[in-house]
């Protein structure tokens, strides 16, 4: 023998039932001459199991942890400058690991809720990694971000480790080719099933529509970062009198500033908009005269030439239409609904300088950057830079 022994004080007890049962009232065993009661659930190895294997306490408990997670992430994630798309992108693969731990065991208990407490925070930290504004639907910034459905990814890691212990069942041991081979295969069926997916979406039309066709290999793509304007571009939440006026609700109509159009689009600034005929005119001749978002997505994945020329193409422009709309809501005649709001712009911007040593010598790096204020560093090493 092992010679191990029960601890009775650290021993729970659980009864598995169907949905229209649950323990006796006062249930109890009797456990080396003491009682250990009954429980409805318990938490073992990290995963909270109750009586009716729903996982429903486990994903009420594991949702708010990974939206503490993201927003913790996120606040160090500021759209304009911050940390590269790598390091982003490290950034939602710790919050996945965290909710994709014992995909295999709760992935046949996905329910609908269950499903929603996961999408919660994967958009927030997908809506960070593809520098995007928050109302950004979780159907495009997962998109964008090449990061598919969580619940997509838990039945794929299902897959894999049922068809491994399968293996070690029969007194096989995958070797590595194998193992290479399953996740390769994994990862097909797991596009196959997210472009499946992605044929009636509920929001994001106009991003699922020019990137669906091109999937595989946006998401296999080894050039082209997004940034906060091109973001702008593909998802039509940005400087839009469309998206001001309908969803932001900073503008009285739709219009456009620059040339007159009833409606202010994405679609519009890149294609129509006679304000940007020069700039349109060079990215034309780089990528050709299609101007649809799926066939410049499809020029982008193309080249990094193309994508830089896109690139270019959303900086200067957006960046005159973001000028433009603050020298609107700096105006004192303006319209109340465009005027800056407090705390919004760049009066809210506070200047920071960084403590640190390099080699022993003391050193100090300016910061300005509201992510290190309202990030959860320690503020000692943070000292306010007087004004000049």
């Amino acid at each position: 023998m092992l010679g191990l022994r029960v601890s009775v004080s650290k021993t729970e007890a659980l009864l598995f039932h169907g949905p229209r049962r649950g323990p006796p009232r006062g249930a109890r065993i009797a456990v080396q001459g003491m009682e250990v009661e009954v429980r409805a659930q318990m938490r073992y190895l990290g995963l909270t199991l109750d009586g009716r294997w729903s996982f429903g306490p486990h994903f009420a408990e594991l949702a708010p942890r990974l939206e503490r997670a993201a927003a913790a992430l996120g606040r160090l994630l500021p759209n304009v400058g911050g940390p590269d798309s790598l390091c982003r992108r490290l950034y939602v693969g710790i919050v996945r690991s965290m909710a994709l731990y014992g995909a295999p065991i709760w992935c046949d208990a996905l329910t609908a809720r269950n499903k929603a407490l996961l999408r919660r925070p994967q958009r927030v930290i997908a809506v960070r990694a593809i520098r995007g504004y928050r109302t950004v639907s979780w159907t495009a910034a997962t998109l964008l971000a090449s990061d598919p459905p969580w619940e997509l990814q838990a039945e794929v890691l299902a897959e894999v480790y049922r068809f491994r212990s399968s293996l070690r069942a029969r007194g096989q041991v995958p070797s590595a080719d194998q193992t290479a081979q399953i996740r390769t295969q994994a990862q097909r069926v797991l596009i196959h099933w997210w472009k499946e997916d992605l044929e009636s979406p509920a929001a994001g039309l106009a991003t699922v529509d020019a990137i669906r066709p091109h999937l595989r290999r946006w998401v296999r793509r080894q050039h082209g970062v997004l940034t906060f304007r091109l973001t702008q571009v593909l998802t039509g939440h940005g400087c839009f009198g469309k998206y001001l006026h309908q969803i932001a609700g900073r503008e009285a109509t739709p219009a456009c500033h620059e040339c007159g159009a009833p409606m202010d689009t994405a679609r519009h600034t890149l294609e129509e908009c006679a304000a940007w005929g020069p700039q349109r005119h060079a990215l034309m001749a780089v990528i050709g005269g299609d101007l649809s978002l799926s066939s410049v997505v499809h020029c982008m994945l193309g080249s990094e030439r193309c994508w830089s020329a896109v690139a270019s193409f959303c900086e200067e422009v957006m960046g005159l239409k973001e000028a433009a709309e603050r020298e609107r809501e700096a105006d004192v005649n303006a319209d109340p609904l465009r005027r800056r709001r407090p705390g919004e712009g760049d009066a809210a911007m506070r200047s920071y300088t960084l403590r640190t040593r390099v080699g022993g010598a003391p050193i100090i790096l300016p910061l300005a950057t509201r992510a290190i204020e309202r990030s959860r560093c320690p503020r000692a090493l943070y000292r306010r830079r007087r004004p000049a």
